[in-house]
């Protein structure tokens, strides 16, 4: 079939504009009956679909909002049981030393049980830890003390999970009889004093209360509403599913990859549309699916309407379409020939006998069009530089006026202090960073005036914290005559500082490295930290920042402009020769590597230098 299309569009490709339209007035007449009847059942089946899909959307958004909401109170209503301080000792406490463990359990089991008693639907609470120790507690339930968690598959499990997470239902085992199914609701218990997790608090919730709220779910269609968790193919639900229907909706989810959360699907040559929400406890998903009918009533009227209309379109298609094709088409080509004429650089109006039509008026524009171009595109050539030039100058212009504020404030305390020395030497770096930043120079400035512009920095960041920063400079000699953007590595520098670094850290912790080398016409510019590193999210919204060319910017970078400003400057000052890279692991440090071409940017000084 796409072969027979290739050549049939081959074929009309070399017949003229004249015929093509004929062409289109033909297909135009004689294809409306399946057009209108595509589109008549297309668009009806649509609108159903659309307003079925809003509707069962909105549900499925506030059953699912319901559930968070009841999950995340009940979590939370433990949370001062889980930061007491007899607690927090229990933790630690051996499993065999029984009678440390009755004192602390008789100090927060009060608080357990105040928390415990406005769930009726808990059967009881259950900690478990590595150390082997275990223990419940219940107003409606009693512990078999001989059970071994241990032995049991689902309970095993509990010990790797490290984020809240609700397992699936499961009978209550470890109590006596009588034994109900429940939801345990696992959270990982952090212990303030070393942050690791050893231990898991988990909360049996009756079977019965979540499959409750999806009750009620007969809001004027017939479906389901269903609780899915995708990675153990567990589904949790009031009715009962066809296993086929089931299976079918499984494979249409994991073929969703765009994660639409509606799509439509066919099981038993019945139509389905689901619809679902996510539920974070667990990976869990909030699914209705409902059959879907489809619309074909009034096609049949449509269709004998429209071969009507088509016969007689067709027949005045063919008495007038020629004349009039032939007084249209002729000054269009003359259009074209002035047109191919300008593609090679000839500037050649077109002369029309009757010019009071709109394509007259469309060839008196393109005539006079002919003598402005030219000029518009050289204006439109030096705005552009201009404009880019401007943008890059105020990008570099911009100063920080909360570290200028700071390090004011830091003089006066010394001042106060009468340390006279410390005064005179903040005043004077801030005066040489001041300097540097005013100097007339075209933003450009050697590899060492950037050096000692950060020695600056961190000689008032001494000042500031009472503590060296230790930093080592390693600065190939062939690069520090080498002109780059000024205020180009200072704000790594201090980034570094921010995220990595803190008064806490001793001379070991904590090892800042400056290294600028020339290497085969390539400058390479290296700031390394081995501090704590930079947080997740804004390590991500960095790399999104890189990745996009500037495209993407996250509304973080409206307060905190230092690493976009550079990059920002990196592009309109290299374009796409900038290789800009930064990377950090947590308490391994970060990486900012940049890489620019050494004879571009001196030219590109050299030029900014004559400007001004």
């Amino acid at each position: 079939m796409l072969p027979l299309l290739q050549s049939v569009q081959r074929w009309i490709g070399y017949l003229s504009l004249k015929y093509k339209l004929f062409i289109l007035l033909v297909s135009i007449s004689i294809f409306p009956i399946s057009l209108v009847s595509y589109s008549s059942q297309h668009f009806m089946f649509r609108s159903s679909t659309e307003h079925s899909a809003s509707i069962s959307s909105q549900y499925v958004q506030f059953v699912s909002h319901d559930i968070t909401s009841y999950l995340q109170d009940l979590s939370q209503s433990f949370d001062s049981l889980l930061t007491n301080p007899d607690f927090q000792k229990f933790l630690e406490t051996p499993d065999d030393d029984l009678v440390q463990q009755a004192n602390y359990i008789i100090n927060f089991r009060p608080v357990l049980k105040n928390s415990l008693q406005f769930w009726n639907e808990v059967l009881g609470v259950l900690y478990l830890d590595q150390m082997g120790k275990s223990y419940f507690e219940s107003y409606q339930k009693r512990l078999n003390y001989e059970y071994s968690f241990q032995e049991n598959h689902i309970y095993r499990s509990f010990y790797q999970i490290n984020k809240q997470e609700l397992i699936a239902p499961h009978p209550m085992d470890y109590i006596q009889n009588p034994r109900e199914n429940v939801f345990s609701l696992v959270r990982p218990i952090v212990n303030l004093r070393t942050g690791q997790i050893n231990s898991w608090f988990v909360i049996e919730i009756r079977e019965d209360k979540l499959k409750s709220m999806l009750s009620g779910s007969n809001y004027g269609q017939d479906g389901y509403l269903l609780l899915y968790q995708p990675s153990s193919g567990t589904v949790v639900s009031n009715f009962s599913m066809h296993s086929t229907l089931l299976q079918d909706f499984q494979t249409s989810l994991a073929l969703d990859p765009d994660q639409n959360r509606e799509f439509i699907f066919n099981s038993d040559n019945v139509k389905y549309q689901a619809v679902y929400a996510d539920i974070p406890y667990g990976h869990w998903k909030l699914v209705w699916m409902a059959p879907l009918s489809s619309i074909t009533k009034g096609v049949q009227q449509s269709t004998q309407l429209t071969m009507l209309i088509a016969v007689v379109s067709l027949i005045i298609a063919l008495i007038i379409a020629f004349p009039v094709m032939n007084s249209v088409l002729r000054p269009l080509f003359k259009l074209k020939g002035g047109i191919v004429s300008l593609g090679r650089g000839a500037y050649v109006p077109i002369q029309i006998k009757y010019s009071n039509d709109e394509i007259g008026f469309l060839i008196q524009s393109y005539n006079q069009m002919l003598g402005e171009l030219q000029r518009m595109e050289q204006e439109v050539f030096e705005s552009r530089v201009k404009e880019k030039e401007r943008e890059l100058l105020q990008l570099q212009a911009q100063i920080n006026p909360h570290f200028l504020f700071n390090t004011l404030e830091t003089i006066e305390s010394y001042a106060v202090k009468n340390n006279g020395e410390a005064v005179g030497e903040m005043v004077q770096s801030v005066s040489r960073m001041m300097r540097y930043n005013v100097r007339n120079d075209g933003g450009w400035a050697p590899v060492k005036e950037e050096m000692a512009y950060i020695r600056n920095f961190l000689n008032i960041h001494h000042y500031r914290n009472g503590k060296d920063v230790m930093a080592k400079f390693d600065v190939d000699s062939a690069a520090a005559d080498i002109p780059i953007m000024k205020l180009s590595i200072q704000p790594f520098v201090e980034n570094a500082i921010k995220y990595g670094w803190s008064p806490s850290m001793g001379a070991e912790e904590f090892l800042l490295t400056v290294t600028v080398e020339l290497t085969e016409g390539t400058l390479h510019i290296d700031v390394r930290d081995t501090g704590t590193g930079i947080p997740a999210h804004i390590l991500d919204k960095i790399t999104r920042l890189i990745h996009s060319k500037g495209e993407i910017v996250d509304p973080y970078f409206q307060k905190h402009t230092g690493i976009y400003n550079v990059y920002r400057r990196f592009l309109l000052a290299y374009g796409d020769s900038a290789d800009f890279r930064i990377t950090s692991h947590p308490h391994q440090g970060t990486r900012a590597a940049i890489r620019v071409p050494y004879r571009r940017s001196q030219h590109s000084m050299s030029e900014s230098s004559k400007k001004k």
